[in-house]
């Protein structure tokens, strides 16, 4: 029978390698934690429940400690499966054949749309700052969905680029790729943002930094008389280290045009 086939796997593979987490009275995803001759460790990871495969085999699955619902990627149907069927959040029971049917994310709960406070800059890619950790996220279906993942995970960049999601908390410079798209977060209540523009010329100053503190400093900034009421960020050619933000002063109604240097321009909504 295959489930039985894949149950023996299951033990095989917990036999093979001995799932132990840092915490060393813990047993990690996947491990086992308990059966009729089990000595070892029979408390699972936060996020994980200790699930009877048998008499002779438990096993740390998805669930956490209510185990009424079962995790992501954990099973959830299939010929011979006792445990319940309802799947955590939004995520779905899919069944994938008539033996084995697993919790997976919902595509109806993706996210369809770019939240209206970040800026997307196609054939961008922002570059990720020594020290930045977690930001490689897997099974994201869609760039909405990493972006949706950065606003979950709060950070202010998110990175897409061949179906693969990054999310960013600090961002210096960019680089030009086709295969990249890229969002930023900004204010919404203080800007107007659009991406792969500019606001040409009206220039009265400009600073090496980053996008985030582009858009801070021009709410400060004054040069001739003139109050800052703009921005446009851009990767200029052959500095690796800083974008540069040029401070502008517009009309009110100025409108941003096309950059095809991948840069952002912001209009302060109260522009004086």
């Amino acid at each position: 029978m295959k489930i039985a086939a894949f149950t023996l796997l299951l033990v095989a593979s917990a036999s093979a390698s001995h799932y132990r987490s840092s915490e060393s009275t813990l047993v990690d995803l996947w491990g086992q934690c308990g059966g009729e001759t089990y000595l070892g460790d029979i408390d699972c990871t936060g996020g994980n429940y200790c699930k009877k495969i048998n008499e002779y085999y438990s096993q740390c699955q998805p669930g956490g400690t209510n185990v009424t619902s079962v995790g992501r990627w954990g099973q959830c149907g299939g010929n011979g499966f006792t445990g319940t069927s309802l799947c955590e959040g939004s995520d779905k029971c899919q069944v994938w054949n008539d033996n084995y049917s697993q919790c997976i994310p919902s595509m109806d709960a993706e996210a369809t749309a770019v939240p209206d406070n970040w800026v997307v800059s196609k054939g961008v890619c922002h570059n990720k700052c020594q020290g930045d950790d977690d930001t490689d996220v897997g099974n994201i279906a869609t760039f909405e969905g990493c972006v949706a993942e950065a606003v979950k995970r709060g950070r202010y960049f998110a990175v897409w680029k061949n179906n693969k999601c990054q999310v960013l908390r600090t961002v210096y410079t960019y680089s030009m790729d086709p295969a990249c798209t890229s969002a930023a977060y900004f204010d919404k209540s203080k800007y107007t943002c659009s991406g792969n523009s500019d606001y040409y010329g009206n220039d009265i100053g400009n600073t090496q930094t980053r996008f985030d503190r582009c858009l801070d400093a021009c709410e400060y900034y004054t040069s001739g008389g003139k109050n800052c009421n703009a921005v446009t960020y851009v990767q200029m050619p052959g500095n690796t280290y800083f974008g540069t933000c040029f401070f502008k002063y517009v009309p009110k109604d100025a409108q941003p045009v096309k950059n095809d240097m991948g840069g952002a321009a912001c209009k302060l909504i109260k522009s004086t």
